[in-house]
C-alpha cells in the first residue's frame, strides 16, 4: 500500500469510494423519506425508507446507520492526523506515527509471520503438570492478554473515588456463554464452525495435532460457559461486586494460586480486589486442577494465538474475519487495512489520538453550543424528576440531588497522557500490540489502591459515543459524536434536539431507572429508592415488556422484551425529555411545510435509520440489549401523544399508534 501522505481532501474522496459519506449538514433531506408509507402507519420507514433503498450495508459491514456514516467521517478526520503523526516534533504523536506505519507495512508484518507470537507460546509449552497452569496464567495476564477470565482495574462500587481490581468471568473465545448452551440448529451450525476457526489458528500458529487440540479447546470453554452468568444476570452490577481477601482466594481457589498472580500483575497481596463470579472461579480452579496439562497448552495456545490473530500475516486474518466479520456478523468482503490499523490505534493509544482530534475537530463554538444542549436536557430532566410518578418523596429528593450533582465530561480530557517508557518499532505490528497492551496492562495495575484520576477519561475524544456512568455519576459526552447529521452548532434546534439532544436524555435518563437507583449521588452502590419506589416503576413500564415482545425482528424470531426493556425505557425517556427541552426554546418556525416539532421526530428517526445483514441481525437478536432499529423508533413514538399531534395521527387500524389504554410514558 502507498506510504506517501494522502491530502485530506484526496482521503475524503477515497474514502467515500469504498462506503457511503457522511452527512456533512444537519437539515433534513427528503430523499432520504418514503411519502407513499404514511407517517402514521410506519413513521421509521416513513422518514428513513428513501435513505435504507439508497444505503445497502457497505462491504466490509454487518449493518450501516448514523453512527457508521459519522464514524466514518471521524476515520477519516483521524487518518489524515496520524500520515502526518510520524514526522511530528511530539514524541507521543510520533508513536502514533510508528504504530500507524507498522500496521500499514503488510510485507513487514508478513517476512515476520509469527516471530512475536513465539515467546508466549514457548511460555506456554513449560506447562507439564497441573501446577505449572497458573504460572503461565499469570504471565500472560501481566502481558496484556486477559486469558481464562478477565482481570482489571475499576472503580470501587462502594467507594467510587477508589481504584481496585476486579476479576471477573471470561475465557470464551466466542464472547456469551449462550453460544455454547444452546441447541437450535443455528447455533449449532455456528459452533462447528468456531471449533473450526479454532482448529485453524492451532494449524497456522504450529500445533502438530490441532483437531484433537480444538476439542480440548471447546470442551474446556463450554464448562466455562456452564458456569458463566447471562447477560441479563450481569446487567446487575451488584453481581461483580464482591470485595475478598487475597487469602480467602487462594483458600477458596487453590489452583488459582491468586497470592502469586496477584504478584505477577506488579500488585500488592494487600490490594483490594472484587470477586463475585464465584460459580465461574469454582469451574475454573476445578479444570486446573483436573484436567491434564496438554489440554491447557491447547487452551492457551489458542487464546494467545486467537489475541493476535489480527495483527499477524494474512492466514490468521483470514481466518479471523471468516469467523467474526463474515459467519457471526454477514459481512463477505474485508475491512480496508487502514480501517483495521485505526481500530487498534483507537483501542490502544485512543487518548493520545484523541488529543490531537480535539485541537483539530472541536472548535470552542461547538464545545459552548454542546454545553448548552446538554444544560437544557439536564434542566429538563430534573424538572420532570419533580413530578415523576415512581418517586415517593424521599427517592424524588435524592433524584433531585443526583441531577444536580451530575458530572458533565464533554469533548475530551484536557490534560494529556505522556505515555512514558514506551518505545515502538515501525516495523513490527504484532510485536508494537504486544508492548503497548503490557504497558496499558501495568498502569492499570498501578492505578489500584489509588485514588482515581479525573482527568483520564474512559473513551478518548474521538469516540463516537454518549453514555452515561452510574457509578461516577457522570455524563460522557465525546466530541467524535459532536458532528452531523446528529449536531451542528449553527443548524436547526429541532433537528439538533432530535438528534443529539435525544440521546443525551436517553443516556440521563439512566441514572434514575432500575440501575441507576442503585447508585447514589456519589456514584457508590447504595439504593436510594425504597420498595414502593421500585415497585410503582415495575408496574409503570412491565407493558413495554409485551409490547416489545410482540414486535418481529427477523423472521419469526421476535424482540426479547426482558432483555431490551431498560434500553426501551431510556429510549421512549429520551424522545419525552429532549421534546420538552427543546419546548422551553421557545416557538420555532416552520421550514417549509414541516413543522418544529414534525422536524425534531425525523431528526430522532434519522438517528437510529440502519440496514442490517441478516446474520448481524439474527446475533443481535440474541445478544443485544437495544431493540432493533425500526423499534427504536416506531416502539417509543406509537406511545406518545405528542408525536400523534404533530402528525395527525389517530387510532386505527392502518395506524401504528396505540390506544390511550395501552400506552406507556415515562413522565
Amino acid at each position: 500500500m502507498n506510504k506517501h501522505l494522502i491530502p485530506t481532501a484526496l482521503a475524503l474522496v477515497l474514502g467515500c469510494a469504498m462506503v457511503p459519506c457522511a452527512a456533512t449538514d444537519i437539515s433534513l433531506d427528503p430523499r432520504s423519506f418514503d411519502t407513499a408509507t404514511p407517517a402514521c402507519a410506519d413513521f421509521y420507514q416513513h422518514a428513513n425508507g428513501g435513505w435504507l433503498r439508497d444505503n445497502a450495508v457497505p462491504a466490509g459491514f454487518a449493518s450501516w446507520g448514523t453512527f457508521e456514516e459519522i464514524g466514518l467521517q471521524g476515520l477519516l478526520q483521524q487518518r489524515s492526523l496520524l500520515e502526518q503523526a510520524a514526522a511530528s516534533s511530539d514524541r507521543v504523536e510520533r508513536l502514533l506515527g510508528a504504530l500507524y506505519a507498522s500496521g500499514m507495512d503488510e510485507s513487514a508484518v508478513e517476512s515476520a509471520g509469527i516471530a512475536p507470537l513465539k515467546p508466549l507460546l514457548a511460555r506456554i509449552d513449560k506447562i507439564r503438570k497441573a501446577r505449572d497452569v497458573a504460572p503461565a496464567l499469570a504471565e500472560l495476564h501481566a502481558r496484556g492478554i486477559p486469558v481464562l477470565f478477565d482481570f482489571g482495574a475499576g472503580d470501587d462500587l462502594k467507594n467510587p473515588a477508589r481504584r481496585i481490581a476486579y476479576a471477573n468471568q471470561g475465557g470464551l473465545g466466542l464472547g456469551d456463554r449462550e453460544y455454547y448452551l444452546r441447541q437450535d440448529p443455528d447455533t449449532r451450525l455456528l459452533l462447528t464452525a468456531y471449533e473450526g476457526y479454532v482448529e485453524r489458528i492451532l494449524t497456522l500458529a504450529g500445533s502438530a495435532a490441532p483437531a484433537a487440540e480444538a476439542d480440548a479447546v471447546l470442551a474446556i470453554e463450554k464448562r466455562l460457559a456452564t458456569a458463566s452468568l447471562t447477560l441479563l444476570q450481569l446487567r446487575d452490577p451488584v453481581v461483580s461486586y464482591r470485595i475478598l481477601p487475597v487469602r480467602e482466594l487462594d483458600k477458596t481457589y487453590p489452583a488459582l494460586a491468586w497470592r502469586n498472580f496477584i504478584k505477577a500483575q506488579g500488585l500488592d497481596p494487600d490490594a483490594p480486589l472484587s470477586l463475585a463470579h464465584s460459580a465461574f472461579f469454582q469451574e475454573a480452579d476445578a479444570l486446573i486442577a483436573g484436567i491434564p496439562p496438554e489440554q491447557w497448552r491447547a487452551y492457551l495456545r489458542f487464546h494467545a494465538a486467537h489475541a493476535l490473530a489480527p495483527y499477524l500475516p494474512r492466514g490468521f486474518v483470514d481466518a479471523h474475519d471468516a469467523m467474526f466479520l463474515r459467519t457471526l456478523r454477514g459481512s463477505q468482503e474485508p475491512m480496508p487495512r487502514w480501517r483495521r490499523v485505526l481500530g487498534t490505534i483507537n483501542a490502544l493509544m485512543g487518548p493520545a489520538l484523541g488529543q490531537s482530534y480535539l485541537r483539530a475537530h472541536f472548535p470552542p463554538a461547538t464545545r459552548e453550543a454542546v454545553e448548552s444542549l446538554v444544560e437544557t436536557i439536564r434542566r429538563t430532566l430534573r424538572g420532570k424528576l419533580e413530578q415523576a410518578p415512581w418517586l415517593g418523596t424521599t427517592a424524588r429528593l435524592a433524584a433531585l440531588e443526583k441531577i444536580d450533582s451530575i458530572d458533565v465530561k464533554l469533548g475530551g480530557p484536557e490534560a494529556e497522557f505522556a505515555y512514558e517508557n514506551l518505545s515502538l518499532d515501525p516495523g513490527t505490528y504484532a510485536g508494537n500490540v504486544l508492548a503497548i497492551s503490557t504497558w496499558l496492562h501495568r498502569q492499570h495495575m498501578a492505578a489500584i489502591g489509588k485514588v482515581r484520576e479525573e482527568w483520564q477519561w474512559p473513551q478518548p475524544a474521538q469516540s463516537v459515543n454518549v453514555y452515561y456512568d452510574p457509578a461516577r455519576n457522570q455524563l460522557v459526552l465525546p466530541a467524535g459524536i459532536v458532528q452531523a447529521p446528529l449536531f451542528d452548532a449553527a443548524g436547526d434546534a429541532a433537528t439538533n434536539y432530535g438528534g443529539l439532544g435525544s440521546i443525551v436524555a436517553h443516556e440521563l435518563m439512566r441514572g434514575f431507572d432500575s440501575i441507576g437507583s442503585r447508585f447514589d449521588v456519589q456514584g457508590r452502590i447504595a439504593p436510594w429508592w425504597q420498595e414502593a419506589d421500585t415497585l410503582a416503576f415495575n408496574a409503570r413500564f412491565d407493558p413495554l415488556r409485551a409490547q416489545y415482545d410482540a414486535y418481529p425482528a427477523l423472521g419469526q424470531i421476535r424482540v426479547n422484551g426482558q432483555l431490551t426493556l431498560a434500553e426501551n425505557i431510556a429510549d421512549l425517556a429520551g424522545v419525552e425529555i429532549a421534546r420538552a427541552a427543546l419546548d422551553t426554546l421557545g416557538p420555532q418556525p416552520a421550514q417549509g411545510t414541516l413543522s418544529a416539532a414534525q422536524r425534531y421526530y425525523l431528526a430522532y428517526a434519522r438517528v437510529w435509520r440502519r440496514n442490517y445483514r441478516d446474520e448481524e441481525l439474527q446475533l443481535l437478536s440474541r445478544i443485544d440489549v437495544h431493540a432493533p432499529a425500526k423499534w427504536r423508533v416506531n416502539g417509543p413514538l406509537a406511545n406518545l401523544a405528542p408525536f400523534a399531534e404533530a402528525f395527525k395521527c389517530k387510532v386505527g387500524k392502518n395506524s401504528m399508534m396505540r390506544a390511550d389504554k395501552d400506552r406507556v410514558t415515562v413522565f
